[in-house]
């Protein structure tokens, strides 16, 4: 691992682009939900406090979450337990179709204004000089995480497996020079449904657009650059359903997020929209697709 000093100077450097993005609203039976109505809620600022007491690992609304922030952090957003008891729990059907909204603003900036949309979108940001867009590269991914027996969704802290049932990344693995989907002016509608044969209970289900590492001759695993940036939140789900399958094996949050997990670094080249790395696979692990697990590459 690159020593804390490095790591500090990477999360101080973070602040200097304003407004990155976080998930803060969902749309079922075409019906959009109030803003973090089933969201959990982040605390801002929050002091990553863990390796080193310093103000550098102080982070607010919208900055980047790191693979060696809190795991808890990583799973669901910064202090994301702080806010789950007040947190509603949303119904919804196995096989049902979400759509999810986010915004680059703090929530203490959002108006009306921004959940009034054109084209239904859950949300937008009319102020002059500011956009509704993913402003860095990278797939957005989709996992979620069963309540174990006996445990309350507002009390869980995602620290059991996570299965990843959607992600939308390149729009082409032939393309070139390489195209990531959202990273665009005005992001396609982010919409997916949940497997049909997801058994019935209670999940968290995490939201992210995550940007990879770089590696290249000056940058090596673990070393200042190869720490992807993850914008997580996460929604409580009561999902019913009829159906008696089990959920494959799933992954560890955060481990599977670390620098040396598949799709968790780039070469210079894929970096750069040049080419795609061989063997590149999205984050996150394999894919459900509520019939079987599946490599998750880009097609």
């Amino acid at each position: 691992m690159a020593p804390i000093s490095l790591f500090t100077a990477l999360l101080a450097a973070a602040p200097l682009v304003h407004g990155h993005y976080s998930f803060i609203r969902l749309k079922t039976n075409g019906v959009w939900h109030e803003p973090l109505q089933y969201i959990r809620n982040k605390t801002s600022p929050f002091d990553e406090k863990q390796f080193v007491d310093s103000n550098f690992l102080w982070r607010y609304y919208n900055w980047p979450t790191y693979f060696l922030d809190f795991p808890d952090s990583v799973r669901c957003g910064r202090g994301n337990l702080d806010h789950a008891k007040e947190t509603q729990v949303l119904t919804i059907k196995a096989g049902d179709e979400v759509e999810i909204a986010h915004l680059r603003s703090d929530p203490s900036e959002w108006d009306n204004g921004m959940f009034e949309c054109a084209d239904d979108r859950g949300a937008c940001d009319h102020r002059p000089y500011y956009r509704t867009d993913f402003n860095h590269p990278g797939p957005l991914i989709i996992h979620l995480s069963k309540v174990p027996e006996g445990q309350d969704i507002k009390t869980y802290d995602g620290s059991g497996e996570w299965v990843k049932i959607h992600s939308r990344g390149l729009v082409s693995a032939k393309e070139r020079p390489i195209k990531w989907e959202l990273y665009v002016d005005e992001p396609p509608h982010l919409k997916f449904k949940i497997p049909a044969q997801t058994p019935p209970g209670q999940y968290l289900m995490r939201m992210d657009v995550l940007m990879a590492g770089m590696l290249n001759k000056y940058i090596k695993i673990g070393e200042l650059g190869s720490f992807g940036q993850m914008y997580p939140t996460c929604a409580q789900l009561n999902i019913l359903s009829q159906s008696t399958a089990q959920l494959p094996q799933g992954v560890l949050i955060p481990e599977i997020f670390a620098p040396e997990a598949p799709g968790m670094t780039h070469s210079s080249e894929m970096q750069h929209f040049q080419s795609i790395d061989e063997g590149y696979r999205y984050p996150g692990g394999p894919r459900w697709t509520g019939e079987e697990v599946v490599e998750d590459i880009p097609i």
